[in-house]
């Protein structure tokens, strides 16, 4: 019994040894240690584990319930615990549980105490506290979104009219107000944009919608008045018109069509670098039945189009120049319809002319008179039956636009002549057969390509590098006949005076829609082709306004001459920058000495 006695007193002695005490060596043989001293959870919970080492068993407290500690295990003086967090759910129709929450486990032992803070991050939230509409006036100006966060978000916005101020970092859910710069407006109908923020998944939007321009209108400018004030003009050629022959009645071309022939896309830089060159106007080739119908029966135009269509002809009036917005080629539905011409076909085209432009004249009714429309492109009529024809399609397109009402009650309008070809509109066409409800209000169209052979635009076979006096080089086969006098300066004085003669002397100003002349790059006397289309542009400026036409050059937007087949751009829209250099100072220069008759 006694040698039991003995044996029981000795272990409880060791026990004692190894137990959380005061003692002055207590400690030394296992210094108290805490693994972790943060844990940081995700919204969905989880477990993760810390361990303590110890003389002996420590006990833990959490502060809060959402944290639960259990042991796991228990080794030579080391203790194992698992942490698990509940997941953290919010409440977003408060917007409560969106900041981090936080929890201590304390640590505690005769030989040392210790705390672990534990951090759960919630999931994110973004809310919009402010008005989701927001109502601007046409000067712009700043306005201010207010939101409440906890985390980074982005801005956008998706039109170039709004610049977005400021940007955010992680924080517990925090107020912010985004500063939004509204540019001042130059269209004529109201516009909308939404502004996004964007946190993780989350996306939340505003809609800023501004009141339209009041431009003040002097819709009693006649065509003259009008057409003064125009010269000279550019085409945005290759770009609102382009699409294939599969896309006709359709709406196929989509948005996208507008770089399916050249490669930028249209922007207020580039129509800031037109006005730059000195252009008054700009005249825009527009397909509408030709890959933007939504409705073939009714020949309804998209309405995505028709609203890239109007922000081009905002770039332009915001920059003050004059618009001459057509329908274009368009798949050749009626401008290759002339040889059938019975009563029948001409009605039934007349009525899809009308739907079309009921449709535009109604949507640009309210703009002023630096919006002026053109009902077709390039007829093809060859003759004076076929123009006969050509004249009911243009009295429908007048009726059309007229019935709209507005400012279209006093639009100026433009038709265009068999095939817009100078002699066959001087032998052809009586611009007095047709009826407008409106006086001095209408202007004719031809365009202006000869010698085609050195302009370089459709004809096959030989080509004329070299044209006008001082220009030709004998030597070359590529100079223009000096003996041909439908190659020569007179002749397009004589032709561009023939205008003059039957329309602008009878109060009928005439647009010269299209004209130019490639651009090749031919290596020997480069200098003398060089010259060649810089006189062509300047003359054919100089003459036009000298009878009274407004010169419109055409420009397609590829910058590179292509060897000897040319190329006719002037300007390169993608960097902004002049290409076509002979033309543009022909262009100059015929303008500087160009007198628009009295």
């Amino acid at each position: 019994m006694r040698t039991n006695k003995i044996f029981i007193l000795l272990l409880l002695a060791m026990i004692s040894l190894t137990a959380c005490s005061d003692d002055d060596d207590a400690g030394g043989n296992y210094p108290f240690t805490v693994t972790r001293s943060e844990l940081t959870f995700t919204n969905n919970g989880g477990s993760t584990r810390f361990s303590v080492r110890s003389e002996g068993t420590p006990v833990i407290t959490c502060t809060e319930s959402w944290v639960k500690v259990e042991p796991y295990s228990t080794g030579n003086h080391i203790y194992n615990y698992t942490v698990t967090t509940d997941a953290y759910v919010p409440d977003a129709a408060n917007q409560a549980g969106y900041d981090d929450r936080m929890a201590t486990i304390n640590v505690e032992c005769t030989d040392g105490t210790s705390a672990i803070s534990v951090v759960q991050t919630p999931e994110y939230g973004l809310f919009v506290t402010s008005e989701r509409e927001i109502s601007v006036g046409v000067d712009g100006g700043e306005v201010s979104i207010e939101t409440r966060a906890n985390g980074e978000y982005t801005v956008t916005a998706d039109a170039d009219w709004l610049t977005v101020n400021g940007t955010t970092t992680r924080a517990m859910l925090t107020d912010y107000a985004t500063s939004i710069t509204v540019d001042a407006t130059p269209s004529q109908n109201t516009r909308s944009a939404k502004v996004s923020f964007t946190l993780g998944d989350i996306t939340e939007s505003v809609t800023i919608t501004q009141a339209p321009a009041q431009f003040p209108a002097d819709m009693d400018r006649t065509a003259m008045d009008i057409a003064k004030a125009m010269y000279p003009g550019w085409n945005l050629g290759n770009t609102l018109e382009a699409a294939n022959g599969e896309w006709l009645y359709t709406n196929n071309g989509g948005l996208t069509a507008e770089t399916a022939w050249q490669s930028t896309y249209t922007t207020q830089q580039v129509i800031d670098f037109v006005k730059a060159q000195g252009f008054r106007s700009v005249r825009i080739p527009c397909n509408w039945m030709n890959g933007h119908i939504i409705d073939a029966d009714g020949c309804t135009i998209d309405p995505e189009w028709m609203n890239r269509v109007n922000e081009i002809v905002d770039y332009c009036i915001a920059d003050g120049l004059y618009v001459v917005l057509n329908d274009h080629y368009d798949g050749g539905w009626l401008q290759n319809s002339f040889d059938n011409i019975d009563d029948e076909t001409i009605a039934a085209n007349s009525e899809k002319l009308k739907k079309v432009w009921t449709q535009i004249a109604g949507h640009f009714k309210d703009y002023n008179e630096y919006l002026v429309f053109a009902g077709l492109n390039e007829p093809a009529v060859s003759s004076q039956a076929q123009t006969d024809a050509l004249l009911k399609y243009e009295q429908a397109f007048i009726d059309a636009v007229r019935a709209t009402g507005g400012n279209n009650a006093k639009r100026v309008l433009i038709v265009q002549g068999p095939n817009t070809n100078i002699g066959n509109t001087y032998d052809w066409f009586d611009v007095t057969r047709l009826n407008d409800t409106a006086e001095d209000l209408l202007m004719v169209e031809v365009h202006y390509y000869d010698p085609s052979l050195f302009t370089g635009v459709w004809d096959n076979g030989t080509q004329y590098y070299f044209w006008g006096e001082g220009n030709l080089v004998s030597e070359s086969p590529y100079s223009v006949p000096v003996d041909d006098y439908s190659y020569t300066e007179d002749y397009m004085l004589t032709q561009f005076q023939k205008m003059k003669a039957k329309f602008f002397d009878n109060g009928y100003p005439v647009l010269l829609g299209e004209f130019g002349a490639n651009w090749r790059s031919i290596g020997d006397n480069q200098d003398k082709h060089d010259a060649s289309v810089r006189l062509y542009h300047k003359l054919a400026v100089k003459y036009a306004i000298d009878n009274g036409m407004v010169p419109m050059v055409w420009d397609i937007n590829v910058s590179n001459q292509n060897g000897t087949a040319g190329i006719m751009t002037i300007i390169n829209r993608a960097d902004c920058s002049l290409f076509g250099t002979p033309a543009m100072e022909g262009i100059n220069e015929g303008l500087a000495l160009g007198q628009w008759p009295q």
